[in-house]
């Protein structure tokens, strides 16, 4: 479970930036004083994306073995380092902390940056608790309740540090340490599933070599 733990964090994180840092930027930013509908597109965009990406994770895991494990994890990490990519060049680095008129270091804001923006947000968000919520019920077989009160309990801690400091730290500090955290998470949740399978492995040939003895038991 320790070894979940970046997951879990990254799941506060990522949760607590794209649904209140983020919006409290675009609203801080001076040139986006004109763009009116930045609610209703930015949450239309992101619930487009949980929905269709539930989808996807459902139809896929009933075809692919595994699909909601290191796939959907791999797709979840990629989205966060390409909206935390597109943030970074549109975003005015002191947006999340004040008011400002700054400008971005590439281009301006507008609806379907903002949508797009939102869309891999959804994507992502869907994708990094779906994960979690799998390999929480595969770790610990016989404590699933506990596994995932506990990755709930870390996951409720990081929203809380990052609503905690966001009057005092810049834009660029989640845009570099989002991507950073999920590509760590990646690896880490890897190398737990990999552990998983070789310890499920263990106990099916236990329990097959019990089965076996049963017989000749039986037989004898």
């Amino acid at each position: 479970m320790m070894k979940l733990l970046p997951l879990t964090a990254l799941g506060g994180f990522n949760v607590s930036f794209w649904l209140a840092i983020f919006p409290t930027a675009m609203n801080f930013t001076k040139d986006n004083a004109s763009l009116i509908y930045i609610p209703a597109v930015y949450g239309l965009g992101a619930g487009l994306g949980e929905v269709l990406m539930g989808i996807i994770i459902s139809g896929l895991s009933k075809r692919i073995k595994g699909f909601g494990l290191k796939p959907t994890m791999v797709i979840g990490a990629l989205s966060v380092c390409i909206y935390c990519a597109m943030v970074h060049v549109s975003t005015p680095f002191e947006a999340p902390m004040r008011p400002t008129s700054q400008k971005s270091i590439w281009m301006s804001q507008s609806y379907p940056l903002i949508f797009i923006i939102s869309f891999f947000c959804g994507i992502s968000d869907c994708c990094i608790n779906g994960a979690r919520s799998v390999i929480c019920t595969i770790v610990i077989p016989q404590r699933r309740a506990q596994a995932f009160s506990v990755t709930r309990m870390y996951h409720a801690a990081a929203c809380m540090t990052v609503f905690f400091f966001s009057p005092i730290v810049p834009l660029y500090i989640y845009t570099l340490v989002l991507p950073t955290l999920s590509i760590a998470s990646t690896l880490l949740f890897f190398h737990v599933v990999d552990n998983t399978h070789v310890m499920e492995r263990k106990l099916t040939e236990q329990v097959n070599m019990e089965k076996m003895r049963k017989i000749i038991e039986q037989i004898q």
